[in-house]
């Protein structure tokens, strides 16, 4: 499907965003967001940047709450992070925060 989006004009994917987590192993029934989320999400960035390679934007999604954890992303391969469930625990300065704390 991400090759799809690519052929088909795309200019970017968010990966991974809440995920359904029905029958999911060690992982809570319903939606997932926020810190659970975070090695599943790293992974799923990793592997669609091995799909995709450099043609779309990646935006990563899940589990970002630092600039830390922002780091892990963009180290997983994605070009933006998308904050949700970080912006509720950490309030509306939280992407100025991470921003100013990211390596340069």
């Amino acid at each position: 499907m991400l090759e799809t989006c690519g052929i088909e004009g795309a200019s970017g994917i968010i990966a991974t965003n809440t995920l359904a987590t029905l029958g999911r192993d060690n992982i809570p029934e319903g939606g997932l967001s926020g810190l659970p989320l975070r090695e599943l999400s790293l992974s799923r960035v990793a592997e669609a940047r091995r799909i995709i390679g450099d043609k779309l934007a990646l935006i990563g999604c899940g589990g970002i709450f630092d600039a830390p954890s922002a780091t892990a992303m963009f180290n997983a391969g994605a070009d933006l992070v998308q904050l949700y469930t970080g912006l509720i625990y950490h309030g509306p300065f939280l992407a100025a925060r991470i921003s100013r704390s990211l390596p340069t």
